[in-house]
């Protein structure tokens, strides 16, 4: 996994120095199309995503690479390698413009004997890289999460937390409540009376690795429900909602998508295919499951 980790931080720094030191307006400025999972695609996507199949194209461990920038799975030099990665190469990008922190999602796939992947539990290793205050990074592999930040002194990637594990309860609840008369599954505004009797704060940031990240580090409930509009919700499963779904179960917390495990989802059969999320601590999770029977 070391070459794999390496092009990633090659990566996440390159990104990191691009946002940095570029004008944030002209980076949040839009392009001329959408990209292929339908949102409308800004500079800093396209760029960030350059970075990542670059880097990644050359490390001969990696067979195939799926991006939410492009509109098929792309295959690299190395036909007979065992993984596939796939990467949301700038989330929260919709918020560049404005200074609030975005980020790089990722997961790494091995590939059985008939060469398939059958479902989340089919990741080797999962992570994010955070772009804000500080350029940090988490990494799920061997069954724990180590957590890093950047150092611009020496160059390289410091160690914060060699097994990082989620608090089994938290005080916050994280979801889009402009949405909450369009959801599908009632059970989300019984919820969050809950969360609101039990005194809990939201907090909402509208980025999926900013709102998930906090929800790691200080535990609580971030979900994402499907809607009228998107009954399917908004988060994409191979390079979004797998991989923190990875992240939280190695960090002790859990993932649904309203009936079961993120993990358990059979690998779908388009690579931008959808699907409602939640991620939370233990004690949310358990309400959360209560309220499934009611």
């Amino acid at each position: 996994m070391e070459e794999i980790i390496a092009c990633l931080e090659k990566s996440f720094v390159q990104i990191s120095d691009l946002i940095r030191k570029t004008n944030s307006v002209n980076l949040g400025s839009f392009s001329d199309t959408h990209n292929a999972s339908g949102d409308d695609v800004k500079k800093v996507d396209v760029i960030s995503n350059d970075i990542l199949k670059e880097n990644l194209s050359k490390c001969t461990l990696i067979r195939t690479i799926g991006s939410e920038e492009e509109a098929e799975f792309c295959y690299t030099d190395f036909t007979d390698a065992p993984y596939l990665i796939c990467y949301d190469p700038l989330d929260g990008s919709s918020n560049i413009d404005v200074n609030i922190t975005t980020g790089t999602i990722f997961s790494v796939y091995k590939y059985d004997k008939e060469n398939k992947i059958q479902d989340g539990h089919n990741i080797i290793m999962s992570g994010y890289c955070l772009y804000g205050g500080a350029t940090q990074y988490v990494l799920a592999y061997n069954n724990k999460i180590s957590f890093y930040q950047y150092s611009a002194e020496d160059g390289s990637f410091q160690l914060l937390n060699d097994n990082l594990k989620m608090k089994e309860k938290g005080a916050t609840y994280s979801l889009n409540e402009s949405n909450k008369k369009v959801w599908t599954d009632a059970r989300f505004n019984q919820l969050i009376d809950s969360f609101i009797e039990q005194k809990y704060v939201a907090r909402w940031v509208g980025s999926l690795v900013a709102d998930a990240h906090r929800t790691l580090i200080k535990g609580g409930f971030f979900a994402y429900p499907g809607n009228r509009k998107d009954l399917e919700g908004k988060i994409r499963l191979l390079y979004e909602a797998y991989p923190f779904a990875h992240i939280f179960h190695n960090a002790g917390g859990f993932s649904s998508n309203g009936v079961s495990s993120i993990l358990d989802v059979p690998f779908p059969a388009k690579i931008h295919q959808k699907t409602p999320i939640v991620l939370c601590s233990k004690h949310e999770h358990e309400l959360f499951v209560s309220m499934m029977s009611v």
